[in-house]
This record gives structure tokens, sequence and C-alpha cells, in this order.
């Protein structure tokens, strides 16, 4: 059930937008009151039913969208980045991101203009890849096609690991990649604003498309980024889905005990011999059984797989013998 609008601390709001049709159900955007006027913590995915919640919201907590003056995007991804035309265009506000960020959007929307169904297409390419049959490859494609998502808008202002001063209020940025490469957290006032960086009973999605680059390890991102966060204490978590929280370190401790498990049973998968990465999607463990998983998540399960074996290939322990010719990738231990 979508939470209300809430005040969480003296000039510190939740404005919970909704994310139609998706298991996570609502992104919690965030407003910041400062002596200079209202600012934005992301702003929800692009649909009039979201920005229904959030100029509503926005009334809620006595202010209106066209008084934002800027937002902040934690990251690119649409539940979060979606609405800042909408916003831009009522307010005039600018819109920050980091550039790792900036540059996946600058490229989807080159990318996109060139071929619509892109996405699509290289969605099956790396299915069949990694050793799907046509059907999974359909079904997935299938789910897909539900969801629109129109193409992402580009922020106007480059941010960083820094301090901005918004009036009166000092909002803290830490770069925390791994969910993805320009993810952002804040602190503000003692709280920590996690994004998806950080959440309460989940764990933050962290995967491996087929654009990074050879050298990249996202999930050595997401420790590193994880233990940045430690220290700290006390201080309560705001993150984007699901409540919020206290205890920083015993959350970051259950995270990187999850992913190091999931990486013991990687190698005790390939210890009986080398499997193709769909086979090994498929053994491992998720939030539901495999057979149960909506089938539009079946490429992100491949994706998180994927960054845990690019760790261990990186780490020494596994080898990935590329497809070729139409034998799927094959994965085996070192």
């Amino acid at each position: 059930m979508q939470p209300p609008v809430e005040k969480v601390a003296s000039g510190l709001w939740s404005v919970p937008t909704v994310v139609p049709d998706n298991p996570i159900g609502w992104t919690q955007t965030y407003l910041i009151e400062s002596s200079d006027g209202p600012y934005l913590v992301d702003t929800g995915w692009n649909h009039d039913l979201a920005w229904a919640d959030l100029t509503a919201g926005l009334v809620s907590c006595g202010t209106s969208v066209s008084d934002i003056r800027g937002v902040i995007v934690t990251h690119h991804h649409p539940d979060h980045l979606g609405l800042v035309g909408r916003v831009r265009e009522a307010s005039g506000c600018w819109v920050g991101m980091h550039d790792a960020d900036t540059d996946l959007v600058t490229r989807h929307r080159a990318i996109l203009a060139d071929d619509p169904e892109v996405f699509d297409k290289d969605t099956a390419v790396k299915l069949l890849e990694a050793g799907a049959g046509q059907c999974d490859v359909d079904e997935v494609q299938s789910a897909s096609k539900l969801v629109h998502m129109p193409r992402p808008e580009l922020p106007d202002r480059s941010l960083d690991t820094s301090v901005l001063q918004l009036g009166d209020r000092r909002v803290e940025l830490l770069h925390t990649p791994g969910h993805t490469p320009g993810h952002l957290c804040l602190r503000v006032d003692g709280r920590l604003l996690t994004g998806d960086h950080l959440l309460k009973t989940i764990s933050s999605h962290v995967g491996l498309y087929g654009f990074e680059s050879d050298e990249g390890d996202p999930l050595g991102d997401f420790f590193d980024s994880l233990r940045l966060l430690t220290g700290a204490e006390p201080t309560e978590v705001l993150p984007a889905h699901r409540g919020r929280f206290h205890g920083v370190d015993d959350r970051v401790a259950e995270l990187l005990q999850h992913h190091e498990e999931r990486l013991g049973d990687i190698v005790a998968a390939l210890a009986a011999g080398p499997v193709t990465p769909w086979a090994l999607s498929r053994a491992m463990t998720w939030n539901r059984p495999w057979d149960e998983l909506p089938r539009m998540m079946l490429r992100a399960a491949l994706a998180e797989t994927m960054a845990h074996v690019r760790h261990l290939e990186l780490s020494g322990v596994v080898v990935v013998d590329p497809a070729t010719a139409g034998v799927p990738t094959l994965l085996r231990l070192a």
C-alpha cells in the first residue's frame, strides 16, 4: 500500500509517486525546503498517475511544482529521472545528475533515435548468447513491450562528490557507484538519502548488461560504495523505496554477507562443470522461484548473475568463454 505524504523532519518531506504495473510499487521523492525555495530529490516515473501523485503531494507540503528551484537526481533509472522534463517545464528549474549517468542517458537517447527497437533486439541477442531458448526470448520481449518508457530527459547540471548550498540548507553529495555508475547519495541535516543504493529490506540491483567496459566491476564498486557509508552512526536512512530505517552499519554488513553468499553459490554451481549464464541464473536463489519471476525481470536476473560472475572473473576465480557462432557463452572455474 502506497504510504502518505509525510513530513520527515523540519523542512524535509517524503512524497511517494506510483510506479504503475511494477512490483516496486512507488518511488519516494523527497522535498527539501530552503530559504531559496524548494528542491526535489528524484521525481518518479514518467506517467500521468505519478505526475498526479507528485503535484498533489507538493501541494500537501505547502508548495507547488511551479515553485521548484532544482532537482537532484540520484541516478538515471526511469522511476527517478522520469518526470524531470515535466517538472522543468512547469518550473524552469535546473536538473542535476552525476556525469557517469548523464553519459549513459546521452548514449541511450542517441541509440533510440536511430532505432526505437534497439534495446529489444539487443535483449534477444544477449539472451541467446547466454543460452536462453527462443521461447524464453519471446516471453521476455513480449513482457517488456507492455511497458512504455519515453525517451529519458537530459540534466543540465553536473553533480559530483561535493557540497551543495541550497539557500540555508547544506547538502553533501556522495558518489556511490554500483547500482548505476553515477549513483549519488545525499547527507541532509544528519539524515542519509540513499536513492536505490541502500534499501531496508531488499538488495539494490547490480547488473552487467553488456555495454560496460571489460574492466568494469559494478559489484566491486557497489561493495566499496556501501563501505563508504559506514561509521557515521547514528543516522536515519531515507531510501527511494520501502521504509526508512536506522542502522547503516548493520544493514551494510547484511548486504555484504548476502552477496558473498551469492558468490559462493556460483563457485559451488560451477564446481560441477561449465554452465551457460542462463542455466546459472536459473540455479540462483531469487525472491521467488524462477518460473514465478515476472518475465520482464529475467533480463535483470541474468544481468545480476553476470555482475557476480564479472567480479569472480576479475578475481581470477571464474573464466568466461564468450559465445561463438551458435555456441552460447560458457562459464567455468579457473
